[in-house]
C-alpha cells in the first residue's frame, strides 16, 4: 500500500524533448499502406496527441520517397527499418504537438526561400494558358450553337467536334500540368524539410499549404463526373424515346438495338461517374491527411513578415 501511494504521488514523467528519441511506446508495426481503416480512425480531428502523431507519421512516411527517408532517418536513429522510422517520427511529432515547437534560428527565412524556389512558375503559366484555351473552346462551342438553325447542324458537325476535342484536350493537359507542378513543389519542400533534422516533426512553415490543388485539376474533378452523369441521363432519355417511337410505329425494328445501346452507354457512363466521385473523395481524404501531417505547429505566420532572404530583407524568427 505504501509503495502504491508513493507511485501515485510521483509526478508524471515528461516526454522526451524534440529530437531526443528514446524507446518508442508505439508497438504493433504499423507500416504505410497496410492499415487504411486504422489510419482513418486515427485521422479524426479530436484525436489524442499520441494518436494524431502516429497518424501523421504513418501518412508522412508513405508520402516520402526512399531517398528522403534515408536522408532523414539518421536523426530518428531508424536506419533502414521502416517501422522504426514511423515510430521515431511519431515520437518527434507527439513532443511538438504536446509542448510546442522550439524556436530554431533562420527557420522561417529558410522556409520562405525554399517556397520561393519551388514555385514552378513556367508550369503555372502553361496551366493558365491551357485553361484560357479551354475557355475559348467553350465560348466557340456556344457561339457555333447559337448561330445554327435546325437545318445547319448537319454541316456544322465537324467544327463542333473539332472545338469540343480542343476544349477537352486543353482541359486534360492543364490538369496534368497543374498536378505535376503541385507534386514538384511539394517534393521540393519535402526535400528541404528532410535536410533539416527535426523539421518533419515541427512541420513546414509555408504561406501556401502543401497539397493544395491548382485550378485545372479542381475544375476537371468537378466537371468530369457532372458531365458524365448528364451524358448518362441524356443517353437514357434518347434511348427511351427511340424505343417508344419504334414500338408504337412498328417501323425500323433495327432502331431497337440503337435504343438498347443508348441505355447501355448511359448505365456505363453513370457507373464511371460514380467511380470517379468515389476516387475523388478518397483522394481528397488523402490530401487532407497529407496537409495535416506537415502542418506547421509553431507560432502563426505573418504573411507580411515571411519574406525570402535577399528580396525585401530577412524576416526575424518567431
Amino acid at each position: 500500500m505504501f509503495c502504491d501511494d508513493v507511485r501515485m504521488r510521483q509526478p508524471p514523467t515528461t516526454p522526451p524533448r524534440h529530437l531526443q528519441h528514446s524507446a518508442s511506446s508505439h508497438r504493433g508495426g504499423l507500416l504505410p499502406g497496410r492499415a487504411a481503416s486504422r489510419l482513418r480512425a486515427l485521422a479524426r480531428s479530436d484525436a489524442l496527441p499520441r494518436e494524431r502523431a502516429l497518424a501523421d507519421a504513418t501518412v508522412l512516411t508513405a508520402w516520402l520517397t526512399a531517398a528522403q527517408r534515408d536522408r532523414y532517418a539518421p536523426g530518428l536513429r531508424a536506419g533502414d527499418d521502416l517501422d522504426a522510422f514511423v515510430q521515431g517520427l511519431a515520437a518527434e511529432r507527439r513532443v511538438v504537438i504536446e509542448e510546442g515547437a522550439e524556436v530554431v534560428e533562420d527557420e522561417i527565412v529558410s522556409a520562405a526561400d525554399a517556397e520561393h524556389a519551388a514555385r514552378q512558375v513556367p508550369l503555372r503559366i502553361l496551366e493558365g494558358l491551357l485553361l484560357v484555351l479551354a475557355a475559348a473552346g467553350v465560348l466557340a462551342l456556344v457561339w457555333l450553337g447559337m448561330g445554327l438553325g435546325g437545318e445547319g447542324w448537319a454541316g456544322a458537325t465537324r467544327p463542333l467536334l473539332a472545338w469540343a476535342a480542343v476544349t477537352v484536350a486543353a482541359l486534360l493537359l492543364a490538369a496534368l500540368v497543374g498536378t505535376v507542378a503541385t507534386r514538384r513543389r511539394d517534393r521540393a519542400l519535402l526535400d528541404w524539410a528532410c535536410a533539416r533534422p527535426g523539421q518533419l516533426g515541427r512541420g513546414i512553415p509555408v504561406r501556401r499549404p502543401l497539397q493544395r490543388l491548382s485550378p485545372a485539376p479542381t475544375i476537371l474533378a468537378v466537371l468530369g463526373p457532372t458531365l458524365l452523369i448528364g451524358a448518362a441521363l441524356l443517353a437514357v432519355v434518347i434511348g427511351a424515346a427511340i424505343l417508344l417511337v419504334t414500338l408504337l410505329s412498328r417501323e425500323n425494328p433495327g432502331l431497337v438495338e440503337v435504343a438498347l445501346g443508348c441505355f447501355g452507354g448511359g448505365v456505363a457512363a453513370f457507373i464511371v461517374a460514380m467511380a470517379l466521385s468515389s476516387l475523388r473523395t478518397r483522394r481528397l481524404e488523402l490530401l487532407v491527411r497529407r496537409a495535416a501531417a506537415v502542418e506547421w505547429l509553431g507560432k502563426a505566420l505573418d504573411p507580411a513578415q515571411v519574406t525570402p532572404a535577399g528580396r525585401d530583407g530577412e524576416s526575424p524568427a518567431p
